[in-house]
């Protein structure tokens, strides 16, 4: 488990970095928005580009791309259910979008990629998950976003406008760029792919150091009204994901080796990308860095369960 516990040393010494700074005062406040601004508009473009035009097709469109599916999809209507229901929440389109996503969508970047190396012995079992999360969750939802921005700004928006949405937000251009050089069997020429990677190397750590910021200036997690919420969201993405991508795996009569594979990814953390688009939306902060700082947390332990049982 050398990796798991690598992956989250290297992620929190780097949210370190950034509590420190702010502690400092080296970072103020305004910082926060600048280097999620930074990751959003830079880093991560460059980065979807290169990952997902490098990305194995072949396990990409594999049986475990359909389990992945149903276990994300299905933990966040779990979680709509629950919080109408039990939570007697009425969230509005931001909010709803920030919470479906905090409860399903994982961090399949900095810490599903030393996880699937280390663990599982193979960085193609992130693939499908990447498919999933960055080539069809990330653009629906980014577009509503975008459409809860477009209200709260008191511009009408037309269903011209909402379709086009993805395709000018610039993580999403640069997903669908990266899948549809991997489809065409072309690659990024090397003139292009050293400054993309040189700018694909800033959104983790922007992101890292952004979220660390958060931390220093902002209330401490789960002292706000949002603690029972972020229990349920918790809950939903380290167990309760797992289970169902468990209980997938064996109906849809996948192998051992892939049922770990699927299972073990389904209960990583909570991507911080979430963060960024909560701060760079401006809707459900404060919930998404409490979700996204409890899930990394406890699913150091989470995880080694899994991989341990499952294994």
């Amino acid at each position: 488990m050398l990796g798991v516990l690598s992956g989250f040393v290297a992620i929190w010494l780097v949210v370190g970095v950034g509590w420190l700074l702010a502690h400092t005062q080296v970072l103020k406040a305004d910082s926060q928005l600048l280097l999620s601004r930074l990751s959003f508009y830079v880093g991560n473009p460059a980065l979807m580009v290169m990952m997902m035009s490098t990305a194995d097709v072949r396990r990409i469109f594999a049986g475990n791309l359909l389990v992945t599916v149903f276990a994300t999809l299905a933990t966040g209507v779990i979680y709509l259910v629950v919080a109408r229901t039990i939570l007697r929440s009425r969230p509005d389109l931001g909010h709803t979008v920030i919470g479906t996503f905090a409860s399903c969508y994982v961090n399949g970047g900095n810490m599903g990629l030393p996880i699937a190396a280390y663990v599982l012995h193979d960085v193609t079992w992130i693939a499908p998950l990447l498919l999933v999360q960055v080539g069809v969750l990330q653009p629906l939802g980014l577009a509503l976003l975008d459409v809860d921005a477009a209200r709260r700004g008191g511009h009408a928006t037309s269903w011209q406008r909402n379709l086009t949405m993805p395709f000018r937000n610039p993580m999403t251009v640069g997903t669908l760029l990266g899948i549809a050089l991997n489809l065409l069997h072309l690659h990024v020429p090397a003139v292009l792919a050293t400054p993309l990677d040189m700018l694909g190397s800033l959104a983790v750590p922007t992101m890292l150091l952004a979220f660390g910021v958060s931390l220093r200036l902002g209330r401490l997690p789960g002292r706000g009204p949002e603690r029972r919420e972020v229990a349920l969201l918790s809950l939903l993405k380290l167990v309760v994901q797992p289970l169902i991508a468990l209980a997938g795996a064996r109906v849809a009569g996948l192998d051992a080796t892939t049922t770990r594979a699927v299972t073990v990814l389904a209960g990583l953390p909570t991507a911080q990308n979430i963060f960024s688009h909560a701060v760079r939306y401006q809707r459900s902060v404060v919930l998404a860095r409490d979700v996204v700082f409890v899930t990394t947390i406890a699913s150091v332990g989470t995880l080694t369960v899994i991989a341990s049982l499952v294994g």
